[in-house]
């Protein structure tokens, strides 16, 4: 039996400041390098499994102001994992975090951005969000 070919990498590519927004936000990583399996849609910013399985996810995020950053990895509703940065005299941050989660069918994974929250990208792919398929169960 043949593994799903299941796979994307996508960046932000915001022209400047995404946010701060009233309510959490899912952010939505519009510019795909890869999209193996179609999972990944890439105008809601949602992966969601079409395959039950063993997955990896990470994301990157970066702020260069003196605001405050905090967005999840989301799995359905439930935070997963985090990265979070305060106000700080350099300005310039950037903070990564990865998980392996096992996903049903129609599962949702995402990044949020929490509500009075900022993060960055000028093009140049500072921020970006990627997944795959480890194996199938």
């Amino acid at each position: 039996l043949e593994t799903p070919r299941i796979a994307f990498s996508a960046a932000l590519f915001n022209d400047g400041y995404c946010g701060p927004f009233n309510t959490p936000t899912t952010l939505v990583f519009s510019n795909t390098f890869i999209n193996l399996g179609n999972s990944y849609n890439p105008s809601t910013g949602i992966f969601t499994a079409f395959v039950k399985g063993t997955y990896y996810f990470s994301f990157t995020v970066f702020l260069n102001s003196n605001s405050k950053m905090f967005t999840s990895l989301m799995k359905n509703k439930d935070r997963v994992v985090s990265v979070w940065d305060n106000y700080s005299p350099d300005s310039n941050d950037s903070g990564s975090n990865t998980a392996i989660v096992q996903l049903e069918v129609g599962d949702n994974v995402y990044v949020k951005l929490y509500e009075e929250r900022q993060i960055y990208d000028d093009g140049t792919g500072y921020t970006s969000f990627c997944g795959f398929l480890l194996f199938p169960s």
